[in-house]
Protein backbone atom coordinates (compact mmCIF):
# COMPACT_ATOMS: atom_id res chain seq x y z
CA UNK A 1 0.00 0.00 0.00
CA UNK A 2 1.53 3.32 -0.74
CA UNK A 3 1.78 6.40 1.21
CA UNK A 4 1.44 9.74 -0.10
CA UNK A 5 3.57 11.78 1.81
CA UNK A 6 6.70 10.07 0.79
CA UNK A 7 9.22 11.72 -0.99
CA UNK A 8 10.17 10.65 -4.58
CA UNK A 9 13.19 8.87 -5.28
CA UNK A 10 12.61 6.22 -2.81
CA UNK A 11 12.45 2.10 -3.38
CA UNK A 12 9.28 1.42 -2.63
CA UNK A 13 8.15 -0.83 0.54
CA UNK A 14 7.29 -4.12 -0.54
CA UNK A 15 3.62 -4.85 1.38
CA UNK A 16 3.58 -8.27 3.26
CA UNK A 17 0.09 -10.11 3.03
CA UNK A 18 -0.72 -10.93 6.84
CA UNK A 19 -1.10 -14.82 6.73
CA UNK A 20 -4.14 -16.28 8.20
CA UNK A 21 -4.72 -18.08 11.64
CA UNK A 22 -4.57 -21.82 11.56
CA UNK A 23 -7.06 -23.81 12.91
CA UNK A 24 -7.09 -25.14 16.08
CA UNK A 25 -5.87 -28.94 15.84
CA UNK A 26 -8.31 -31.63 16.74
CA UNK A 27 -7.28 -33.19 20.19
CA UNK A 28 -7.68 -36.79 20.22
CA UNK A 29 -8.95 -38.75 23.61
CA UNK A 30 -6.37 -40.87 25.22
CA UNK A 31 -7.71 -43.48 27.57
CA UNK A 32 -6.57 -43.52 30.95
CA UNK A 33 -4.58 -46.80 30.66
CA UNK A 34 -2.74 -44.98 27.58
CA UNK A 35 -2.07 -42.07 29.70
CA UNK A 36 -0.63 -44.37 33.12
CA UNK A 37 1.67 -46.61 30.23
CA UNK A 38 3.23 -43.27 29.11
CA UNK A 39 3.58 -42.04 32.32
CA UNK A 40 5.45 -45.46 33.27
CA UNK A 41 7.81 -44.77 30.78
CA UNK A 42 8.53 -40.42 30.97
CA UNK A 43 9.02 -40.57 34.55
CA UNK A 44 11.97 -43.09 34.91
CA UNK A 45 13.45 -41.35 31.87
CA UNK A 46 13.02 -38.21 33.76
CA UNK A 47 14.37 -39.44 37.21
CA UNK A 48 18.07 -40.14 35.21
CA UNK A 49 18.30 -37.17 33.22
CA UNK A 50 21.10 -34.38 34.61
CA UNK A 51 20.43 -30.69 34.83
CA UNK A 52 23.70 -28.65 33.00
CA UNK A 53 22.73 -25.67 33.60
CA UNK A 54 22.13 -22.92 30.92
CA UNK A 55 23.85 -22.85 27.58
CA UNK A 56 25.90 -20.39 25.97
CA UNK A 57 24.54 -19.19 22.59
CA UNK A 58 27.71 -16.69 21.82
CA UNK A 59 28.06 -13.12 22.54
CA UNK A 60 26.01 -11.13 21.80
CA UNK A 61 26.28 -7.99 19.66
CA UNK A 62 26.96 -4.82 20.48
CA UNK A 63 24.43 -2.34 21.09
CA UNK A 64 25.14 1.37 20.19
CA UNK A 65 22.81 4.18 20.98
CA UNK A 66 22.15 6.34 17.86
CA UNK A 67 24.97 8.82 16.42
CA UNK A 68 23.73 11.55 14.81
CA UNK A 69 25.99 12.51 11.69
CA UNK A 70 26.76 16.20 10.63
CA UNK A 71 25.28 17.58 13.90
CA UNK A 72 28.95 18.70 15.81
CA UNK A 73 32.42 19.40 15.83
CA UNK A 74 34.68 16.99 14.57
CA UNK A 75 35.12 13.95 17.45
CA UNK A 76 38.65 13.39 17.41
CA UNK A 77 39.86 9.66 16.08
CA UNK A 78 36.35 9.53 14.20
CA UNK A 79 37.44 12.24 11.66
CA UNK A 80 40.94 12.22 11.17
CA UNK A 81 41.34 13.78 14.51
CA UNK A 82 44.97 13.87 16.29
CA UNK A 83 45.69 10.11 15.65
CA UNK A 84 46.86 9.55 12.26
CA UNK A 85 45.28 7.09 10.06
CA UNK A 86 46.55 3.85 10.36
CA UNK A 87 47.73 1.29 7.40
CA UNK A 88 44.13 0.68 5.86
CA UNK A 89 42.54 3.05 7.36
CA UNK A 90 40.18 4.73 5.15
CA UNK A 91 40.70 8.25 7.08
CA UNK A 92 44.02 8.67 5.57
CA UNK A 93 42.01 8.88 1.70
CA UNK A 94 41.37 11.85 0.50
CA UNK A 95 38.26 12.46 0.64
CA UNK A 96 37.18 15.36 -1.51
CA UNK A 97 39.43 13.87 -4.17
CA UNK A 98 37.45 10.36 -3.85
CA UNK A 99 33.63 12.23 -4.34
CA UNK A 100 34.96 14.08 -7.48
CA UNK A 101 36.54 10.80 -9.06
CA UNK A 102 33.28 9.05 -8.77
CA UNK A 103 30.80 11.92 -10.04
CA UNK A 104 33.22 12.49 -12.82
CA UNK A 105 33.13 8.66 -13.37
CA UNK A 106 29.32 9.08 -13.50
CA UNK A 107 26.82 11.00 -15.06
CA UNK A 108 23.68 13.90 -14.49
CA UNK A 109 20.21 11.99 -14.00
CA UNK A 110 17.48 13.36 -12.62
CA UNK A 111 16.38 9.95 -11.10
CA UNK A 112 18.31 7.07 -9.23
CA UNK A 113 20.90 5.97 -6.65
CA UNK A 114 23.70 8.78 -7.90
CA UNK A 115 20.74 11.13 -9.25
CA UNK A 116 22.54 14.74 -9.36
CA UNK A 117 21.84 17.53 -11.13
CA UNK A 118 24.77 19.42 -13.45
CA UNK A 119 24.46 22.58 -11.41
CA UNK A 120 25.94 20.52 -8.26
CA UNK A 121 28.38 18.96 -10.10
CA UNK A 122 29.61 22.11 -11.50
CA UNK A 123 29.98 23.16 -7.77
CA UNK A 124 31.70 20.08 -6.52
CA UNK A 125 34.18 19.99 -9.43
CA UNK A 126 35.17 23.64 -8.58
CA UNK A 127 35.74 22.45 -4.66
CA UNK A 128 39.08 23.51 -3.80
CA UNK A 129 38.46 22.19 0.10
CA UNK A 130 35.82 21.03 2.06
CA UNK A 131 34.10 23.87 3.35
CA UNK A 132 31.91 26.87 2.83
CA UNK A 133 31.22 27.36 -0.90
CA UNK A 134 31.79 23.36 -1.58
CA UNK A 135 28.81 21.19 -1.64
CA UNK A 136 30.45 18.34 -0.19
CA UNK A 137 29.61 17.96 4.06
CA UNK A 138 32.40 16.97 6.31
CA UNK A 139 33.37 13.13 6.23
CA UNK A 140 31.89 10.97 8.44
CA UNK A 141 33.78 7.63 9.06
CA UNK A 142 32.15 4.55 10.61
CA UNK A 143 32.57 1.17 10.95
CA UNK A 144 29.73 -0.56 8.97
CA UNK A 145 30.55 -3.93 7.57
CA UNK A 146 31.77 -5.16 11.02
CA UNK A 147 36.03 -5.80 9.86
CA UNK A 148 37.02 -3.17 12.20
CA UNK A 149 37.66 -0.61 9.65
CA UNK A 150 35.75 2.79 9.20
CA UNK A 151 34.26 3.24 5.99
CA UNK A 152 33.63 6.84 4.23
CA UNK A 153 30.42 8.23 4.82
CA UNK A 154 29.28 12.02 2.75
CA UNK A 155 27.13 14.22 1.93
CA UNK A 156 26.46 16.47 -0.83
CA UNK A 157 23.99 18.54 -0.28
CA UNK A 158 22.14 18.89 -4.12
CA UNK A 159 20.38 22.54 -5.49
CA UNK A 160 17.16 20.79 -5.88
CA UNK A 161 16.91 20.44 -1.73
CA UNK A 162 18.13 16.74 -1.64
CA UNK A 163 21.10 15.77 -0.36
CA UNK A 164 23.11 12.49 -2.01
CA UNK A 165 24.35 10.15 0.61
CA UNK A 166 27.34 7.89 -0.61
CA UNK A 167 29.32 5.23 1.28
CA UNK A 168 33.14 4.11 0.57
CA UNK A 169 34.96 0.96 1.48
CA UNK A 170 38.99 0.28 1.24
CA UNK A 171 39.20 -2.52 -1.54
CA UNK A 172 42.85 -3.53 -2.20
CA UNK A 173 43.91 0.11 -0.75
CA UNK A 174 41.58 2.40 -2.90
CA UNK A 175 37.93 3.49 -2.35
CA UNK A 176 35.04 1.84 -3.50
CA UNK A 177 31.72 3.04 -3.86
CA UNK A 178 29.32 0.62 -1.91
CA UNK A 179 26.15 2.90 -1.61
CA UNK A 180 24.27 6.11 -2.88
CA UNK A 181 21.09 7.59 -2.43
CA UNK A 182 19.55 10.66 -2.89
CA UNK A 183 17.34 11.66 -0.07
CA UNK A 184 15.28 14.88 1.34
CA UNK A 185 17.10 14.12 5.06
CA UNK A 186 16.48 15.91 7.89
CA UNK A 187 19.19 13.72 10.07
CA UNK A 188 21.32 10.94 9.14
CA UNK A 189 22.55 8.52 12.44
CA UNK A 190 24.38 5.04 12.59
CA UNK A 191 23.63 2.62 15.12
CA UNK A 192 25.48 -0.32 14.85
CA UNK A 193 26.38 -1.41 11.78
CA UNK A 194 22.89 0.54 10.65
CA UNK A 195 22.88 4.06 8.45
CA UNK A 196 19.54 5.75 9.55
CA UNK A 197 17.76 7.94 7.39
CA UNK A 198 15.14 10.48 8.83
CA UNK A 199 13.08 12.78 6.11
CA UNK A 200 10.44 15.21 6.52
CA UNK A 201 6.97 14.13 5.05
CA UNK A 202 4.07 16.26 4.16
CA UNK A 203 2.12 15.10 7.25
CA UNK A 204 3.16 17.33 10.91
CA UNK A 205 4.95 15.26 13.63
CA UNK A 206 5.59 12.42 11.13
CA UNK A 207 9.24 11.56 9.33
CA UNK A 208 10.33 8.58 7.20
CA UNK A 209 12.61 6.16 8.62
CA UNK A 210 15.03 4.61 6.17
CA UNK A 211 17.52 1.83 7.32
CA UNK A 212 20.48 0.43 5.22
CA UNK A 213 23.04 -2.22 6.12
CA UNK A 214 25.89 -3.83 5.11
CA UNK A 215 25.14 -7.34 3.66
CA UNK A 216 28.31 -9.31 3.15
CA UNK A 217 26.72 -11.28 0.15
CA UNK A 218 26.19 -8.70 -2.31
CA UNK A 219 29.22 -6.63 -0.67
CA UNK A 220 26.88 -3.39 -0.75
CA UNK A 221 24.84 -1.36 1.30
CA UNK A 222 21.40 -2.58 1.26
CA UNK A 223 17.69 -1.50 1.57
CA UNK A 224 16.78 -3.01 5.09
CA UNK A 225 13.27 -1.25 5.98
CA UNK A 226 11.02 1.98 5.48
CA UNK A 227 8.41 3.30 8.12
CA UNK A 228 6.71 5.98 9.12
CA UNK A 229 7.42 7.69 12.97
CA UNK A 230 5.18 9.95 15.06
CA UNK A 231 7.91 12.50 16.00
CA UNK A 232 6.60 15.36 17.92
CA UNK A 233 7.73 18.91 16.70
CA UNK A 234 8.95 17.22 13.34
CA UNK A 235 7.14 19.44 11.72
CA UNK A 236 6.44 18.95 8.10
CA UNK A 237 8.26 20.05 5.06
CA UNK A 238 7.05 20.15 1.16
CA UNK A 239 8.30 18.37 -1.51
CA UNK A 240 11.84 19.26 -3.12
CA UNK A 241 11.98 21.02 -6.05
CA UNK A 242 11.28 18.68 -8.73
CA UNK A 243 9.83 15.96 -7.20
CA UNK A 244 6.57 14.60 -7.91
Amino acid sequence: MSNPHSTPRHRPVTAVAEQSRPARPFRRRTSLATTTAIAAVVLPLAACSVHTGPVSAGPAPEVTAPRTLWAGPPAPGRRGGAQPPGAGDIRGVDALATVKADITAGRATADGPEAMDEATRAKVAHCTAIGAGCPVRTPEYHDLTGDGRNELIIGIDMDDGFCSLRVYTLRGGKPVRVMAYPAAVRSVQVSGRDLILWEDTATPDYQQRTVYAWDAGQRTMEFQSQEYRRVRGAGSSPPAKGGS
